[in-house]
């Protein structure tokens, strides 16, 4: 079978998953939206569903894992900015939401991560590379942080540019008069720096 036919169900499968539960869709719609007529396809090269979703998954975020770490490797550990961390997880996110059908990428990755523990996994193995480069970084940033406090910190970053991004222009129907996305980007940045470098006190925890 072609590599033609992995790249149709590989393309049906983002463009299905990004709006549809994951893991009630039947493999039937897949292949009916890729255009495919043998139904074991999707087995043949993929194994199962999920073994879809990862591939669909490798395909969707594969320049963003290289664009964000190709950025962390470029600062200087003895100079780091708690900004250009920010900054190296941020702009590759933005750049695949100005690509073709990139808001339905984004989609796809966020409907992933809500797909139970199976598509969580998925997500963490695609994203732990990136923390741990992270995590080091904002630890030379902020010496006197706790490691375990960092490392959820850059969960929670990637949670908020995701969901931020992929739910873009929700912003023209809330009471703001603040239209412009470079702006908007910007004080999405000044709300990720601020909890980053935020230090809860242990003695007023939830």
């Amino acid at each position: 079978m072609s590599q033609q036919t992995k790249d149709k169900l590989i393309e049906a499968a983002i463009i299905l998953f990004s709006q549809n539960n994951i893991e009630t869709l039947p493999v039937q719609k897949i292949n009916e939206t890729a255009g495919v007529a043998n139904k074991s396809a999707l087995y043949y090269h993929f194994q199962s569903k999920w073994g879809l979703v990862e591939a669909a998954l490798d395909f969707v975020m594969h320049s963003y894992v290289a664009d964000s770490l190709e950025l962390l490797e470029a600062i200087d550990p003895e100079q780091v900015q708690v900004s250009d961390v920010v900054d190296a997880m941020m702009k590759p996110m933005v750049k695949i939401l100005q690509q073709d059908h990139g808001i339905l990428h984004l989609k796809f990755f966020s409907k992933t991560i809500s797909a139970g523990d199976e598509g969580r996994v998925l997500v963490a193995k695609t994203l732990v590379p990136i923390s741990d480069a992270a995590v080091k970084l904002l630890q030379k940033a902020m010496p006197e942080a706790e490691s375990d406090a960092v490392s959820l910190k850059v969960l929670f970053t990637f949670n908020i540019i995701l969901n931020v991004i992929s739910d873009i222009g929700l912003e023209h129907f809330w009471p703001t008069a603040v239209k412009d996305p470079k702006l908007i980007g910007r004080y999405l940045k000044d709300y990720i720096e601020g909890g980053i470098r935020f230090k809860a006190d242990k003695q007023h925890q939830l």
